[in-house]
C-alpha cells in the first residue's frame, strides 16, 4: 500500500474541526463578568475531539512529567 499525501481539502477541514473544538472548549470555561456563562455544557466530548483533531494533524500535546525530589536530608523550611 503506498502512502498518500493528505491532500489540502483534507487538512483544512482538519484544521477547521481544530479550531471548531478549541473555540467551544474555550468557552466553555469563559464567564464574563456579569456571571452567565455563554455556552453550558459537559466539555469532555469536544475535548476529545480537540485530542483526536490534534494527533491528526501531527501534534502531541502532553504533560510534563513531575520531579519526584528528595529532601530527606534537607532542612530548608524547618525551624
Amino acid at each position: 500500500m503506498e502512502d498518500q499525501e493528505p491532500s489540502k481539502v483534507e487538512t483544512i477541514v482538519k484544521v477547521c474541526v481544530l479550531l471548531w473544538s478549541a473555540t467551544l472548549l474555550s468557552l466553555s470555561y469563559y464567564e464574563p463578568p456579569s456571571g452567565k456563562k455563554l455556552v453550558d455544557f459537559d466539555p469532555t466530548f469536544i475535548a476529545s475531539i480537540f485530542s483526536a483533531s490534534t494527533a491528526s494533524l501531527g501534534f502531541s500535546i502532553k504533560k510534563k512529567k513531575d520531579t519526584i525530589v528528595d529532601n530527606k536530608n534537607n532542612k530548608v523550611g524547618i525551624k
